[in-house]
């Protein structure tokens, strides 16, 4: 087989393209940058150098493939220029999903997220729940958008499954996962949020999205979810393995406000707010997915986050160990 795979530089990529690779299919890897040419050519996979703006090259890379996985997003809870949700996850998937129809492949793995479930606060949501009609982030708000115009390109003769997974959790995470580690282990992070939100191991997760190409169904979600705990529960365990101070609880309402505090502050200043007003409101409420779906019709498995966190905070350390030095 051979597989186009978007973001292949990303931590969720990486994962995919090495389970890819393992299993002998032949793999083409979309990356933006010179060192992303590296590490595909290191885990055996032909890299492409390109971004989802272009779909000249996105078409011609695809040519000859069976499937495309359709891993590239903008997952963070904060941006110097919000449309960027936009270019990446609406525009993006757009161009990408197009691009496959043009060059003929018949089938793609759109991975989405949790979020777009959409379940009230309290509800626990499945593949089926209706979106409650209001979101918490650009993020959620975009990834919602993209989902919707991936499974409309079905109309246009390709297959598309959709995937949607909790947080990622990886080793050399940039994102906004892995800041919140590396904040723990450096006591950065002084408070966390206490609402749930399910995770994911990387690896658990890219094995899923083959599974969901090879025995999901044309049109159908699979929620990719194993534990359910808060940021708080998840970064005390972080900082117990550490020897470090777990964050303290935030309560909802000092989230937001504390957060249009430091937005201001970030502003003034041109940096980074500390808390964001979409992070405040996003670890205030959370979400809860029920990944079972996915374990009974795909055959998913899930590791548990006791398993694979030391190998993950140990990873961190050794980071922001060669980093001082």
């Amino acid at each position: 087989m051979r597989a186009f795979v978007t973001g292949a530089a990303s931590p969720l990529g990486r994962a995919l393209v090495s389970a890819l690779t393992r299993r002998g299919h032949r793999v083409v890897g979309l990356v933006r940058r010179r060192n992303g040419v590296t590490l595909m050519e290191n885990l055996k996979a032909q890299p492409v150098v390109g971004d989802l703006t272009n779909p000249d090259v996105l078409v011609k890379a695809m040519k000859g493939c069976d499937v495309v996985f359709h891993v590239a997003n903008f997952f963070d809870l904060w941006a110097r220029k919000p449309g960027v949700f936009d270019t990446v996850n609406v525009d993006g998937t757009k161009n990408t999903l197009a691009a496959a129809v043009v060059a003929k492949v018949p089938r793609a793995v759109y991975v989405s997220s949790c979020v777009t479930i959409g379940e009230f606060p309290g509800q626990l949501g499945n593949e089926w729940t209706h979106h409650r009609g209001w979101t918490l982030s650009h993020f959620e708000r975009t990834k919602v958008a993209a989902e919707k115009t991936a499974l409309k390109l079905r109309a246009k003769g390709i297959e598309v499954i959709v995937v949607n997974p909790g947080i990622i959790v990886s080793p050399a995470d940039p994102g906004w996962c892995g800041r919140m580690i590396s904040e723990t282990l450096t006591g950065q992070r002084r408070f966390a949020g206490n609402a749930p939100v399910g995770w994911i191991w990387a690896y658990d997760a890219a094995e899923a999205i083959i599974l969901a190409f090879e025995r999901g169904k044309d049109g159908e979600r699979y929620i990719l979810s194993g534990e359910t705990m808060s940021p708080r529960q998840f970064l005390s365990k972080v900082a117990r393995l550490a020897g470090k101070r777990p964050p303290l609880p935030l309560p909802r309402k000092l989230a937001v406000a504390t957060a249009y505090i430091a937005t201001a502050f970030g502003l003034a200043l041109g940096k980074r707010p500390a808390l964001s007003i979409d992070e405040a409101r996003f670890t205030s409420i959370g979400f809860r997915a029920d990944g079972t779906h996915a374990q009974h019709e795909l055959g998913v498995q899930y590791t548990p986050v006791s398993k694979y966190l030391p190998l993950v905070v140990e990873s961190y350390k050794k980071g922001l160990t060669r980093f001082a030095s």
